[in-house]
């Protein structure tokens, strides 16, 4: 069995966008497999970045039957809800034909975090989407979804055992290359609306097993009810039609027309030609207001990360994407491409460990993963896969603002010589990446990564394993 990997962290500015391609050389033929694990980059207020064009038109995806002529993309993953990570995921939908799209999971409270955070980034399409979610709908911009919940941290739990599928629908005989069926790990059946992140997806060529398959491993670290509970209490305080989140049937209509009440434009004040604004702020920045309260409440020295476009992330789904199969049996081929350096690798098991190239990737979207228990979570979740990643993309672009929220760990690069990537606008004006951050991981002997808008190429690896 041949399985070839290729995975590219695109430059498309202050963003991320990662693509990635799985295929199988199996008896019955060739199959393959394609995810994207979030879609975004943006410039100043709120447009979209023009590397990210670029970026779409990059993407080499295959037509399938059932995609109606136009070419299919498997797997759409978004990380959350920031714009600079899904602002281009809409046209992606459009162009391509989407099987399924993974989201972290949405109920009534994480509903009201993301509204009142991004109260100025949502239009009302959106609100209409989201809050369908949170109420029990199964689609998201009309495509299947699945929401990723915070599942059980018993030990036990962490490592699932192979387990074959039953009834799993076998690809179309005229497709080539032949579709992937997606599978749960634990139950062999296609993943529903919500599943449990110490479950696992495994995509493969066959529906007898995980012999030959891919592993995608979610983390989603969810919404403390604490303070979950102090933005219902904040967004009450202030007329917020809280009872809304929960209605199906007028709830989002409610919403924005809440949200879209505007502040009162104001008397020119005498003796003056312009106009000065008086009265109440508008209702979208009272609910920003409303949560910047609810973070001071909860852990104030998080307030600085909530100021203007800086918005603490407390909804962040990480991604460990490998093989399901025994690397250590493999022979495992690697060459990356960065700007204009080629870099080559070839891995035999007889190797020692510390001179092995790992197979692994974990994305970290905007996690707080500087933070202690936040990062213990993380890494009990991750105890098999990290230590077989060779590729982390950084959390929140190379982010570390100064006395607040903390997103990078030194504990990502858990070896020497891990790929540390980061994807950041080059004039963006937060800062990103971060001296600190830069550092830490020049200390740890990392192999420093960057990516944006200039690096036309990004970051790819391309990866050939050959095992028995």
């Amino acid at each position: 069995m041949k399985v070839k990997h290729s995975r590219v962290q695109h430059g498309v500015g202050q963003g991320s966008f990662h693509s990635a391609t799985v295929e199988f050389e199996a008896v019955s033929g060739t199959h393959r497999f394609d995810y994207i694990y979030d879609c975004g980059a943006m410039v100043a207020f709120g447009r979209e970045a023009p590397g990210l064009k670029h970026a779409l038109h990059r993407l080499s995806l295959e037509q399938r039957a059932a995609g109606g002529g136009r070419a299919v993309l498997d797997l759409l993953i978004l990380s959350h809800f920031d714009a600079d990570h899904m602002n281009g995921a809409k046209k992606l939908v459009e162009r391509y034909s989407v099987d399924r799209i993974v989201l972290p999971y949405l109920g009534i409270e994480e509903l009201a975090l993301v509204i009142a955070s991004q109260a100025h980034a949502f239009d009302e399409r959106t609100i209409e989407q989201l809050h369908g979610l949170a109420n029990n709908a199964n689609t998201f911009w009309g495509h299947p979804v699945t929401m990723v919940k915070i599942g059980s941290r018993n030990a036990e739990d962490g490592t699932f055992q192979p387990r074959a599928a039953e009834g799993t629908e076998q690809p179309s005989t005229q497709e080539f290359p032949r579709r992937v069926p997606v599978i749960l790990q634990s139950t062999g059946a296609a993943p529903g609306t919500v599943m449990l992140d110490n479950d696992n997806l495994i995509a493969g060529p066959s529906v007898a097993g995980i012999a030959d398959a891919w592993k995608l491993r979610f983390w989603n670290r969810g919404l403390d009810p604490a303070l979950g509970g102090l933005i219902i209490e904040a967004l009450a305080h202030i007329r917020f039609p809280v009872a809304a989140l929960s209605d199906q049937n007028n709830g989002a209509r409610d919403i924005i027309a809440w949200l879209n009440v505007k502040p009162p434009k104001g008397r020119a004040k005498k003796g003056h030609g312009t106009t000065k604004a008086s009265g109440p702020s508008g209702n979208r920045d009272l609910a920003v207001a409303a949560y910047r309260e609810a973070i001071l409440k909860y852990k104030p020295t998080w307030l600085s990360e909530t100021n203007g476009d800086l918005l603490a992330n407390f909804l962040s789904l990480g991604l460990y994407s490998g093989p399901a199969f025994n690397a250590d049996v493999s022979t495992i081929w690697c060459r990356t491409i960065h700007d204009d350096f080629h870099y080559f690798y070839k891995y035999y098991p007889s190797l020692p460990p510390r001179e092995r190239l790992l197979p692994g990737w974990i994305g970290t979207g905007d996690a707080p993963l500087g933070e202690p228990a936040i990062w213990q979570d993380f890494k009990a979740h991750y105890t098999v896969e990290l230590p077989q990643t060779q590729t982390v993309v950084m959390p929140h672009h190379g982010a570390a603002p100064v006395a607040s929220t903390r997103f990078y760990n030194t504990g990502l690069n858990h070896r020497q010589g891990v790929n540390s990537v980061i994807s950041y606008g080059a004039r963006n004006s937060h800062g990103h990446p971060h001296p600190s951050v830069l550092a830490g991981i020049t200390y740890m002997d990392g192999r420093l990564l960057l990516v944006n808008e200039q690096t036309r190429l990004g970051f790819q690896e391309i990866y050939l394993f050959e095992h028995p």
